[in-house]
């Protein structure tokens, strides 16, 4: 098959999304199939050759707030010819941001098939996180839909007009661009109740336009479909490369945890810190090892040596996927306070490598990390609780050794060839009852 990719996050940008995407196209090329990969550029960053993989790179720039991210205006006439040149017979989105939106625009005037992953669990992300820290998404999400050329886009069947007018894909298409990019500085403070519904409004505005929604783990389907998608949805594991990870062989105590992934303040490693904090006082010579990098690096290093934690909590700043794999195994245990995983791939490494995890009662992670097999789920946000459970592990080698083990049997299902396996499946069902139609 030939398949389009369109996503607002790509190398060399690390998070989930990017992993499972340069994951799944990798293999997907190895199977014969052609690729194409829209996506930002980031600064000086240049694509290595892949083989059956073409990556098409939009001018982006950085978020004040984080440089990591990259937001881009692409020409959805620009867009719309690549993917008339490509020929694809699916366009697969993965963000429904800039990028994203044009995607979508571009495969409804080629009239092609789209198919959307739901990687992030939006009115989570808009409720928890300050718009401030966070890019103001929720002031971006509320321009597109307030946009009257976006409602007249996606409403009607306007793009078979514009499928017929350069002129007008070029003058809709500036409006679009700027009713996409037009963020006010001087947004009034709204309500968490408000900023849900609008979530929740942009999420059925963006994804009822599918052919079919892909969502990492069930607990996401069901809510999407409690919350109006009415596209079909169907449950995909992002997958791992389970012969990748290096498998722990002994459960003697090492002392030492560790908390991998972006440090974003919707994460809630500061739940971890001071949760491990209060276990530290009972295990002097305990470490939490905190990998990863990200914006709210610095007020958690201050909350560390507030806590008095400085020889305790060790930022190691980012480190290389494979360099995790190889070091998973090294640890005791995985924690995360994270109460927006839609699937969390770290969790799914570190289950992989024998690890039990503590995770908190929200989302994808007790449907991932079933309590009492794989580790200890707690309420969010409970630092008591939390504290508890890392104290059990620690403490208890039978225990972290059984509920290790069995981590290691039950992310199994989560093999990447199986899941690539099933995504070309989907594909050909859903390229065909397209055709149909």
């Amino acid at each position: 098959m030939r398949i389009a990719f369109v996503t607002d996050t790509y190398s060399p940008e690390v998070n989930g999304a990017v992993t499972s995407i340069v994951t799944h196209t990798r293999l997907l090329a190895e199977r014969g199939h052609e690729i194409l990969i829209m996506a930002p550029t980031y600064g000086e960053y240049t694509d290595e050759a892949h083989p059956g993989i073409t990556v098409h790179r939009y001018p982006s720039v950085s978020f004040v707030t984080n440089k990591a991210t990259r937001v881009a205006a692409p020409s959805i006439i620009d867009m719309v010819a690549r993917l008339r040149a490509f020929e694809p017979e699916i366009v697969h989105i993965h963000t429904p941001l800039t990028i994203g939106i044009a995607g979508l625009l571009a495969a409804k005037t080629l009239h092609l098939p789209a198919v959307q992953t739901y990687h992030t669990y939006i009115p989570d992300f808009m409720q928890y996180v300050e718009p401030a820290r966070l890019l103001r998404l929720d002031t971006l999400q509320e321009r597109i839909m307030n946009s009257i050329v976006f409602e007249r886009v996606m409403e009607s069947g306007v793009w078979q007009t514009l499928e017929r007018s350069r002129a007008l894909v070029e003058e809709r298409a500036d409006e679009f661009v700027d009713a996409v990019t037009g963020i006010s500085a001087d947004v009034a403070e709204r309500r968490p109740e408000f900023t849900t519904r609008l979530a929740w409004r942009y999420t059925r505005l963006i994804y009822n336009r599918s052919d079919l929604v892909l969502t990492p783990s069930i607990a996401l389907k069901r809510a999407l479909l409690s919350h109006g998608i009415t596209a079909p949805v169907e449950y995909v594991s992002n997958g791992i490369d389970v012969d990748l990870i290096a498998r722990k062989e002994s459960y003697e105590p090492s002392g030492r945890i560790v908390h991998a992934g972006r440090l974003g303040f919707e994460k809630n490693v500061d739940v971890v810190i001071e949760a491990f904090a209060r276990v530290a006082e009972k295990h002097p010579g305990l470490v939490l090892d905190i990998r990863g990098d990200g914006p709210a690096r610095g007020s958690l290093e201050r909350l560390a040596a507030t806590l008095g934690l400085e020889s305790h909590v060790r930022f190691t700043g980012f480190v290389d996927r494979a360099v995790l794999a190889r070091e998973y195994r090294d640890y005791d245990c995985f924690v995360t306070a994270s109460t927006m995983e839609t699937q969390g791939i770290v969790l799914l490494e570190a289950m992989a490598a024998g690890l039990p995890v503590v995770g908190v009662r929200a989302l994808a992670v007790p449907e991932i990390v079933r309590s009492a097999r794989d580790g200890i789920v707690v309420p969010p946000g409970d630092v008591q609780s939390f504290a508890h459970a890392i104290e059990r592990l620690v403490s208890d080698d039978q225990l972290r050794e059984r509920l290790g083990r069995q981590s290691a049997v039950d992310v199994q299902r989560h093999a990447i060839k199986s899941v690539v396996s099933e995504l070309e499946r989907l594909y050909r069902q859903t390229a065909a009852s397209y055709a149909k139609a």
